[in-house]
């Protein structure tokens, strides 16, 4: 499902005009879901899926959110943004927060 709602996230966010630099990039300390450019600045994604009714960006808690927010800025990343990716029996909902 990860793996989905990540290029689900990257689909979307291109929609939104940004454009993918890479995924599931490695970098010291872990690892970065999504790389997008907006408008020329360096955007790091960190991107959760769910299959329950709850939302998203609730998965991504206060400690993970400090952790991306530190390797992003190792990787020279201008903003965290974080994409919920929610598989509902409808169709797939998306909420973006951007950093």
């Amino acid at each position: 499902m990860g793996a989905a709602g990540e290029r689900f996230a990257a689909l979307w966010l291109a929609d939104q005009g940004l454009v993918e630099l890479g995924s599931n990039v490695s970098v010291a300390g872990g690892e970065i879901d999504l790389i997008m450019s907006d408008h020329g600045r360096r955007v790091a994604v960190e991107v959760r899926s769910v299959s329950t009714g709850d939302d998203p960006i609730d998965a991504v808690d206060p400690v993970k959110r400090a952790h991306v927010a530190r390797i992003a800025a190792r990787a020279g990343m201008s903003r965290v943004d974080l994409v919920g990716v929610g598989f509902r029996p409808w169709g797939v909902e998306i909420h973006w927060v951007p950093g």
